[in-house]
């Protein structure tokens, strides 16, 4: 089954998918990784509008700083949400959800695979929301 317009993502409260949702705007992916916290935003039909990024020093910062940014969005409910591929750059890092389809294990086989960056969650068949790491 080709990758999908739309990417299921499936919210899974205390685990990596546990910052997605909706907000008053449409829709929204946040996370934190390394220094980084950020929220990517979508219209309500899963295109992508921006990303808010904030770069800390701290180790232990990007927690709070995500909580700053998820504050920032009213009207804010968590659950599963379905967004269209997008890429971006912050401070010379990959952001985004990028179509990796080809022959991942160099075998020939062709596998449908979509990424989320920095973060390497893969979302793949059945497309049910679920990810690999």
């Amino acid at each position: 089954m080709p990758v999908p317009r739309l990417i299921p993502i499936a919210h899974e409260p205390g685990h990596r998918t546990d910052t997605i949702g909706r907000y008053d705007d449409g829709l929204f992916l946040a996370s934190a990784w390394d220094h980084h916290a950020y929220v990517h935003l979508f219209d309500h039909d899963g295109t992508y509008r921006r990303s808010r990024i904030t770069r800390v020093q701290d180790r232990g910062a990007p927690a709070a700083a995500l909580g700053e940014l998820l504050a920032s969005l009213p009207g804010t409910s968590y659950g599963d949400i379905a967004v269209r591929p997008f890429q971006t750059r912050h401070d010379g890092v990959v952001f985004g959800l990028i179509d990796e389809s080809g022959d991942r294990a160099g075998d020939g086989s062709h596998v449908d695979w979509v990424e989320l960056y920095p973060d390497r969650l893969g979302f793949h068949e059945p497309w049910d929301g679920l990810y690999d790491t």
